[in-house]
């Protein structure tokens, strides 16, 4: 937990309280709902005193701003303020004047309900399976002698971008030359393009510390197949898709694909928060450079970490 000073929001913990109980709120959840939801996302926090005051501090203070405490949690602030009051905990003037404050406040009138706004979330709408071409026409695509040449993208998996908007984790292919594919198998024949990897020390990660025995030896009977560098090589990525308008309107659909084969030796994170995200920028320019740099250093090998694998194993 990051700490910069002694009010009750000069924390990580508390921060991290409040943003996530007024997104919810904007999502248009109840207040009863998001504080079940924030009770056993912090629950492994709760049984540390002070921990335990932030978190039950922070959302009694927020809920109260918006004139929506409930008793329950009122009751949980109210009982660990006493609690660090009372068990000797070397306390500052500064934080003992915080604990005061809020107590004080807690007790108080609450003011009038306040309305959330509603967040306008988008929804990409393509279908898992769909497939799109990306022609590469920018500068860097002519340096690297691709220009002309396709990106294929299909989506297979979907993700949340804040505050809420749905957005397509997708495979990305690259054709030979300027030619589409026209049937599953040529689809199927062509190179997935790799956009990171994950070394296989790490590949358990991230791991739940509620029980961590457990969560490793469910991790230990998936089949990790690593590259000849050891690595265990990923090629999904997530397009940080808004709205229909950041979409770039070159985009040829080429049909729904759901049978096509799979990357061979790839590596899912566990998490989606860890697999790449990729904005496109304006006319797709950033989806364009960002994927051709994956390209040419994972798919060619001239990211320098390969040249010192090849270089550690040479005799």
């Amino acid at each position: 937990m990051g700490t910069w000073g002694h009010g009750l929001y000069d924390n990580d913990t508390s921060l991290d309280v409040k943003d996530q109980f007024e997104e919810e709120l904007h999502r248009g959840k109840t207040v009863e709902d998001i504080t079940q939801l924030m009770i056993n996302d912090y629950e492994c926090n709760l049984d540390i005193p002070y921990e335990a005051f932030l978190f039950w501090g922070a959302l009694a203070d927020t809920q109260w701003n918006w004139g929506v405490l409930l008793p329950q949690v009122q009751q949980k602030a109210l009982h660990w303020i006493q609690q660090l009051q009372e068990n000797g905990t070397d306390l500052s003037a500064k934080q003992q004047k915080v604990l005061d404050d809020l107590h004080v406040k807690l007790l108080s009138p609450q003011p009038p309900v306040r309305k959330p706004r509603k967040r306008r979330l988008y929804q990409c709408k393509w279908q898992i399976g769909d497939v799109f071409a990306f022609r590469m026409e920018g500068e860097e695509a002519k340096k690297r002698n691709l220009y002309g040449r396709y990106f294929l993208i299909q989506k297979v998996s979907e993700d949340t971008w804040y505050p809420g908007h749905v957005i397509p984790i997708v495979y990305v292919k690259i054709t030979k030359d300027e030619k589409l594919p026209t049937s599953l198998s040529e689809y199927n024949a062509l190179e997935f393009v790799q956009t990171c990897f994950t070394r296989y020390e790490n590949r358990f990660f991230p791991i739940n510390m509620l029980d961590p025995q457990k969560d490793i030896a469910e991790k230990s009977k998936i089949h990790y197949e690593v590259d000849e560098y050891g690595f265990l090589p990923q090629y999904r990525a997530s397009l940080i898709t808004t709205s229909d308008k950041v979409i770039p309107s070159k985009l040829i659909y080429l049909g729904n694909f759901t049978q096509a084969d799979p990357p061979k030796r790839e590596f899912v994170p566990h998490v989606k928060v860890n697999i790449d995200s990729i904005s496109w920028g304006k006319s797709g320019e950033n989806f364009e450079n960002r994927m051709i740099e994956k390209y040419c250093g994972h798919n060619l090998r001239e990211l320098k970490i390969y040249s010192e694998k090849r270089g550690e194993e040479a005799p």
